[in-house]
């Protein structure tokens, strides 16, 4: 009887040990993310006090001074705790052996012990230990696995933290964005301005807790969730200490600019804009029947404007205006009393620095609606969420007197991963803005040797070249000629205004393999364009 007992209770305590030895000092002594898990270092020490108190106090009768709330705070070497686990069951043997099975304990059980309910022989209690072994173990296995679970996770979390850049050709074809959806298995997208990596740590893990806690109904918000973390956010980084009140909720700048055009301009009215510019701008003037004034053009055209629409850093040549810049801009509005909406949204992607053109003066501030998010230097345009900080008392007020729901809001998974970027994401920025850097510089190397004809603005902010592909004799527009002769999709430098004409914007924030295929499938197309026999490689 002794033998077979001893037997279970040894496979049941060392089974323990082996899994506490296997998961180290770390992961034993941490807990899970299961609700009312404790440690499996903790779970073990536990059994030694169940075994040191039913076998020897009870049924020995040897003096036990047991601390039980104390075992289950335990934390230490695990090699220790295995020691004192070999130990225990040495002494569990000489108790087990002087045990009388059907006679009564030799000690009346305490009632904080939390054992079965009735009267108990000797043998019973040991029974009992036994059950306590067998129950922690199975629950020291559950804890096993859910912890080398969460240690995979966040090993590759970390992966990615490290390498946040490093994807698959498999799984970019997979995705149902835009970039890759649209053109189809037969091009190579280096269009449209997403980046190609995987999401940010902090924002992914911020996004599945939201939903593990299934909280996606009404939000308990004040006014705005994130006036207060801009505000931080951008005297931490620039210096510069907007007013929390001044932040309204937008869903995307396209919005803003709609918005503040409605509000402060009737058709007809002049709108300045530094051509070539961002598409939806100036699709978003023209449909509102407000006059496009092209300010790098002609200048002395301004006097006819009544809004200055400043993109900085520039879309789509990269440029990062510098302060004497800003300070000509921002002495060009004042002259002509203009309102500046300015376009920030690239600057945490600049490689020079970055001004928040409100950050210049409070003359500056005053008469400048600054619109940003976190969505391009994060990838999260999906996530429809943005602010604006609204300068101008009176077009605040104006702003403020709209139906509160007129312009939509933005939603509560945007507002949390913006939040998790702004707050735990600038590691993984930092390195994602390294890879852009060597991208930029990689492409700039190969342009110039490889494609004939073409020269890049080399950018100081973002993931856009601007390719000037005038000298190489193309015909028609290089977006198209380079869609069907080279199968790479690229952004038409007209839809950028017709200073994009012989232009082209090429996306470079992808893995370095992609880039160099892009590359290489729009100087093949180049080279074949000269020597019309050569063969076209395949796409893959």
């Amino acid at each position: 009887m002794q033998t077979g007992y001893m037997y279970f209770v040894e496979r049941a305590v060392r089974g323990m040990s082996g899994i506490v030895s296997t998961l180290g000092d770390e992961g034993a002594n941490r807990r899970p993310d299961l609700p009312g898990a404790n440690t499996p270092f903790a779970v073990l020490t536990h059994c030694l006090g169940v075994m040191s108190y039913w076998g020897g106090h009870l049924v020995a009768g040897r003096p036990v001074e047991r601390d039980r709330l104390a075992e289950f705070h335990a934390a230490g070497p695990v090699a220790e705790l295995c020691d004192r686990a070999e130990e225990a069951l040495i002494q569990l043997r000489a108790d087990v052996a002087v045990a009388r099975w059907d006679e009564p304990l030799r000690h009346d059980p305490d009632p904080a012990a939390l054992g079965p309910d009735r009267t108990m022989t000797q043998g019973e209690a040991l029974l009992h230990l036994y059950e306590e072994m067998a129950q922690h173990h199975g629950q020291m296995e559950v804890l096993r696995d859910t912890l080398q679970e969460a240690a995979v996770q966040e090993a590759a979390a970390q992966e990615a933290e490290a390498e946040p850049t490093q994807v698959t050709m498999e799984w970019l074809r997979a995705k149902r964005g835009v970039k890759w959806h649209r053109p189809g298995p037969e091009l190579l997208p280096a269009w449209v301005a997403d980046m190609d990596f995987p999401v940010a740590p902090p924002v992914r893990d911020a996004i599945h807790a939201t939903i593990a806690r299934g909280d996606l109904g009404y939000p308990d918000w004040p006014r705005y969730p994130l006036a207060v973390p801009f505000a931080e956010r951008m005297s931490r980084r620039y210096g510069w200490k907007p007013d929390p009140d001044r932040v309204r909720p937008i869903t995307d700048l396209i919005q803003a600019l709609q918005i503040v055009l409605t509000l402060t301009t009737a058709p007809g009215d002049g709108v300045a804009v530094f051509t070539p510019s961002y598409p939806p701008f100036l699709a978003t003037i023209e449909s509102m029947n407000r006059r496009l004034i092209r300010a790098g053009a002609a200048t002395a055209e301004l006097s006819e404007a009544k809004v200055l629409l400043l993109v900085n850093p520039h879309n789509p040549t990269g440029h990062v205006y510098s302060r004497a810049e800003l300070d000509g801009i921002a002495d060009l509005a004042e002259r002509h009393d203009l309102l500046v909406i300015s376009d920030e949204i690239h600057a945490e992607l600049s490689y020079t620095g970055h001004i928040p053109f409100a950050s210049l003066n409070p003359r500056t501030a005053a008469r400048t609606v600054t619109v940003t998010s976190a969505t391009k230097a994060f990838n999260l345009a999906g996530l429809r969420t943005a602010l604006a900080h609204v300068g101008p008392d009176d077009l605040r007020a104006r702003w403020d007197a709209q139906p509160p729901d007129l312009y939509g809001a933005v939603n509560v998974l945007g507002v949390e991963a913006t939040l998790a970027a702004w707050e735990h994401g600038d590691d993984w920025l930092r390195g994602v803005n390294d890879h852009l850097r060597a991208q930029r510089d990689h492409l700039a190397l190969r342009v110039h040797a490889e494609l004939s004809g073409v020269t890049m603005h080399v950018p100081e902010a973002g993931y856009l070249a601007w390719l000037d592909c005038a000298g190489a004799g193309l015909p028609g527009q290089p977006a198209d000629w380079f869609r069907r002769h080279a199968g790479v999709e690229l952004s038409a430098g007209l839809d950028f205004g017709p200073e994009g004409d012989h232009h082209a914007r090429l996306n470079f924030a992808t893995t370095r393999e992609i880039l160099d295929r892009i590359v290489d499938a729009m100087a093949a197309a180049l080279r074949r364009s000269v020597h019309p026999d050569a063969r076209q490689p395949a796409l893959q």
